[in-house]
């Protein structure tokens, strides 16, 4: 029994809310509560709002039964909620009238959830005997949807990452309210309403941008401050205020229809804040803190994870074993059992909806005795499932590339290579000398050591949800829109034409400008860092303010398809797709003067036409009157002009080529070889 105000209620019944918060749509939803007598109740009630799910949302009081049973002082009340239909919610307070006829209802409130394709166990995945794989026997589940091949050309396309509560709500549903998660547009740290269905209805702007790969946060249903997806409280259910499993699938299946790969985040390291330990006053092991009456603490599923044996607690202090954030549950994913719950996990989600590849959230605090096994076997399920491109990217947010490639042994796919990120962005300094960004293009940056599958097939980033803006980078130290805006262009011309697979983070191509910050307590001054500003919205919402200002300054309407940096990006995009050598090339430096001239050619087979790059790294306008190409790249008679930023321009002229070049500018050519040695 937990008792909380003038209330009780009986909240470790297995088979009553809410100890379970997740029922099927024909189970029946039972509470029983208790009012002290003290406050002479007459009768009990529940007030609850209601959300079907389907646009439909309500609220009302019912009046429970009253039972014969007194239990220590208190009456006793007990009712059955009106059954709602799969995928809606409730969320409800105990209350009561007394014999003088008034109202009386706690400010305390739980959710529930109504879903019928979610597993509450992991007994309820069906893992069969799939056939042999690489010679090893293969089990897990059978595919629930039509199974569509990996891309075969992951190098040619640019990425795109999706905070799927920040980017776009749906035109026609409503699924605030059904969730832990509190909906509140005006507050940063809260649900601001984004949907997948949002997602599927801007699926013609991604592709109008040129993406060929989206990432989308974690689609678990979360804890009260998991609006991001990163604090799980259920690891095989969409988080209702999100979508449907349904929806999920049609994101997938309408993706794929535009030839846009879906990579899916997901969370192998920690579930939500959920258990007392005995250093923070809970009892020897820890307890889960709803089993010890917290107020907002719900028990995890799948029921599996109700053990707290399962969870390093808080005397673990290393890189690997610790609480993330000093809250988030550590799983022991050192131990066969976790790691096969795990990894049952992940085939769940590839069976359920299609999805190309994972991204592994924060890989560095987890153990290769881990990911080693892990990403074997979610590589010989995808490939028996015809995945055999599945992507398998670790989110190693190291500093250096050797606490990096320490994760060799796991194998991933792909890494998102902070160590290179970290290089760029700290030789950007003042912004008048852009020599890191050249130096990434021409693969300079490849460290010395080298990376299981290879430094290129990294991703490479400018910002994420985890970073300051790289515009706000510029801004900060030049006061100017527009020369920000010039060295914003060079950047993306470097990274989306670089030599690792390119990445950009929602709200780049409409020139979001936001920043990490730090604010102090106002209580017990602390200071504490903020990532609000790098977590705006797509959509409008001008309501949400924040201690220091407004989150939302947009300049543009949203989704601007006419945006300068959008239209930029959607033409670097197309000439990363559709050129060979831009995604394996050989990159050579011609030049580099000291005036800020660097010329790049990128070239390959004889029979190719290479492709000359011409730069101005520096704040003074360069003129080259006759650059000379060296005779052994071959003879060439005209140039094919891919793109230019911000007014750069050259041309062949007798003797060389002509390069003029204003500040910080970008030019990029297809050299056009003499017919005669085109066709040797």
């Amino acid at each position: 029994m937990r008792y909380f105000d003038e209330y009780c209620e009986v909240h470790l019944d297995p088979s009553t809310a809410p100890y379970t918060w997740v029922f099927r749509s024909d189970e029946k939803i039972s509470l029983r509560f208790g009012v002290h007598l003290s406050k002479n109740p007459d009768y009990g009630q529940i007030a609850y709002e209601l959300n079907d799910g389907q646009g439909y949302c309500d609220s009302d009081r019912i009046t429970a039964q009253t039972e014969s049973i007194i239990e220590n002082g208190f009456q006793m009340f007990s009712l059955i909620l009106p059954p709602i239909s799969n995928g809606g919610g409730y969320r409800y307070s105990l209350g009561y009238v007394d014999t003088f006829g008034n109202e009386h209802t706690s400010t305390q409130s739980h959710f529930l959830l109504v879903c019928d394709e979610a597993p509450r166990s992991m007994a309820e995945i069906p893992s069969v005997f799939l056939g042999y794989v690489d010679n090893q026997p293969l089990y897990g589940l059978k595919p629930k949807v039509a199974m569509t091949s990996s891309p075969n050309n992951w190098e040619a396309r640019l990425f795109y990452s999706i905070m799927i509560d920040r980017f776009a709500r749906s035109a026609d549903s409503n699924y605030t309210g059904l969730s832990a998660v509190k909906y509140d547009p005006t507050s940063p740290y809260t649900s601001h309403g984004g949907t997948i269905r949002g997602v599927i209805e801007q699926i013609t702007y991604l592709k109008s941008l040129g993406i060929g790969a989206i990432i989308l946060s974690p689609v678990y249903v979360n804890a009260a401050d998991g609006y991001h997806g990163y604090h799980p409280i259920h690891l095989l259910m969409v988080d209702p205020r999100l979508g449907t499993l349904m929806c999920l699938r049609e994101l997938v299946k309408t993706a794929h229809e535009a030839d846009i790969a879906v990579i899916l985040d997901v969370v192998n390291n920690h579930i939500a804040d959920s258990i007392n330990w005995e250093e923070y006053g809970g009892p020897p092991g820890g307890e889960f803190k709803y089993v010890q009456g917290d107020d907002f603490a719900v028990m995890p599923f799948p029921i599996e994870a109700r053990n707290t044996l399962l969870f390093h607690g808080p005397e673990y202090t290393d890189m690997v074993n610790q609480r993330l954030f000093g809250f988030l549950e550590d799983w022991r994913t050192e131990t066969s059992y976790v790691r096969e719950l795990l990894i049952q996990h992940l085939k769940y989600w590839i069976a359920e909806t299609d999805i190309d590849g994972f991204r592994y959230d924060s890989a560095r605090h987890v153990g290769l005795d881990f990911w080693e096994p892990c990403v074997e076997e979610i590589s010989r399920y995808a490939a028996y499932l015809g995945k055999k491109q599945f992507l398998q990217i670790a989110e190693h947010a190291g500093s250096t590339h050797e606490e990096v490639i320490a994760y060799n042994g796991a194998k991933f796919s792909n890494l998102i290579d902070y160590p290179t990120y970290y290089a760029v962005k700290h030789s950007l300094t003042d912004g008048n000398w852009l020599g890191g960004l050249a130096d990434y293009l021409c693969g300079f940056l490849e460290p010395s050591h080298a990376y299981h599958a290879g430094w290129r097939n990294n991703i490479m980033f400018l910002d994420n949800q985890d970073t300051s803006r790289i515009f706000h980078q510029f801004l900060s130290c030049l006061g100017s829109q527009n020369e920000a805006r010039v060295r914003l262009y060079f950047a993306l011309a470097c990274l989306i034409l670089g030599p690792q697979i390119p990445s950009i983070y929602q709200g780049t191509e409409q020139e979001f400008s936001g920043a990490l910050g730090m604010h102090h307590h106002q209580d017990t001054g602390e200071c504490i860092g903020h990532d609000c500003y790098v977590r705006e919205d797509m959509f409008d919402n001008p309501g949400c303010v924040w201690e220091f200002g407004p989150i939302n300054r947009k300049i543009f309407e949203p989704y601007n398809k006419n945006h300068p940096s959008f239209l930029l990006i959607r033409q670097l995009a197309e000439i990363r797709f559709q050129n060979r050598l831009i995604q394996s090339g050989n990159r050579t430096l011609l030049c580099s003067r000291n005036n800020g001239l660097w010329c790049v050619l990128i070239h390959g087979a004889e029979y190719e036409q290479p492709l000359f790059i011409a730069m101005n790294l520096g704040a003074t306008p360069v003129l080259e009157e006759a650059f000379k190409i060296p005779n052994w790249y071959g003879e060439f008679c005209g140039v094919d002009m891919l793109i230019a930023t911000s007014g750069g321009v050259f041309h062949l002229v007798e003797g060389g080529m002509r390069i003029k070049l204003p500040p910080f500018t970008f030019v990029l050519g297809r050299l056009l070889q003499a017919t005669s040695k085109a066709q040797e």
